[in-house]
Parts: structure tokens; C-alpha cells; sequence
């Protein structure tokens, strides 16, 4: 296994759509791909982690929304993973009810915000292995899987808050990119 590369704003894959993965994409090259998403979102640490987050343009997520509670080893990381892999996720059907959650995102480093998103989603997708699974996702559950869904849409988070706070942050990552420049 291999920790990953995160991609951050404003890196132009991060709002691309991505493709379906092929059938004949299933294999071992697949597996060791969703392996390698589980340990970079564990090494981050994250709950979920989308493959275009680390620069592959297929429709896959890995999600673990219980790692920010389960107990962890030195390096932070879970001592019992429990991720799911979600190829070519689908929804089905989302609840009206909504919930606002404060969410942050790997490739967004250091900006949070409230959203609001359907209380529950009923997903179908693909495993690792090409076995057709389907869940109803609830609260912070349906939270995580949406917001890594959207990375499959080219979408981030700040493309969900306002023009003022998006351009905010953007000038704040700016200014701390030149301060690094000047110091190295």
C-alpha cells in the first residue's frame, strides 16, 4: 500500500467530471488503486477521500466516517479500518429533510463551513471487486458520501459557500503560497 498525493484548490482536475469505471477496469490494479485511496485517507487523516482528490478521473470513493472516533495506533491511524469502497455510487433517492453539518475537505486545507444536505440518500454502487451493493446513508453518514460524490462532479466546498467566503480563502492560500516562495 501507498499513501497518495492530495491535489488542492485550485488544481483544475479537482473540478472535472469524472468517468465510469469500465468492467474491464475490475482486477488487481483496481484493488491496490482503492487500497492505496484507504491509506492516504487514513494517513491524512480523513473520513473520505474521492479519486480525483489524488488525480484519477474514475467514479470512486473510499468512505470510514467512524475513523475520526475509533481507536488509532501511534501513527494515527485506525487499529480496526473499516473503509468502504464505492465505485460508479449512484443515488437513488435523497430524503427532503436536510441537515447542516460543518464540513472540511483534504483538498481544501484549513477552511470549514456549514452545509446543507439531504438527511439520507439511498446509494447503489460497485465494490472493489465488482459486487453490486445498495445502502441507505443517514446524518453524518449521508454527509460524508455526498460530499465525496461531489468531488466526482468536479464540485468542492467551495463551490457550495458564497463568492465572498470562496474568495477569501483563495487569496488567503495565495498570499501563503508566495510567503512560502519567498522563504525558500
Amino acid at each position: 500500500m501507498a499513501v497518495l498525493g492530495i491535489l488542492t484548490v485550485p488544481n483544475p482536475i479537482l473540478a472535472k467530471k469524472c468517468r465510469l469505471v469500465g468492467v474491464d477496469e475490475f482486477g488487481e490494479d483496481l484493488r491496490r488503486f482503492v487500497s492505496d485511496m484507504a491509506e492516504t485517507m487514513y494517513a491524512a487523516p480523513g473520513v473520505g477521500l474521492a479519486a480525483p482528490q489524488v488525480g484519477d478521473l474514475r467514479r470512486i470513493i473510499v468512505t470510514d466516517p467512524g475513523n475520526c472516533t475509533r481507536e488509532q495506533d501511534d501513527d494515527g491511524r485506525p487499529t480496526n479500518p473499516r473503509f468502504v469502497a464505492m465505485i460508479n455510487p449512484v443515488v437513488l433517492e435523497a430524503s427532503k429533510d436536510k441537515i447542516v453539518w460543518e464540513e472540511g475537505c483534504l483538498s481544501v486545507p484549513g477552511f470549514e463551513d456549514d452545509l446543507a444536505r439531504p438527511r439520507r440518500v439511498h446509494l447503489r454502487w460497485l465494490d472493489e471487486h465488482g459486487r453490486p451493493h445498495q445502502k441507505w446513508f443517514e446524518d453524518y453518514d449521508a454527509v460524508v458520501v455526498q460530499h465525496e460524490m461531489d468531488h466526482l462532479e468536479g464540485t468542492v466546498i467551495l463551490d457550495r459557500v458564497s463568492r465572498l467566503k470562496k474568495g477569501r480563502y483563495l487569496q488567503r492560500r495565495s498570499k501563503v503560497k508566495v510567503e512560502r516562495e519567498v522563504e525558500a
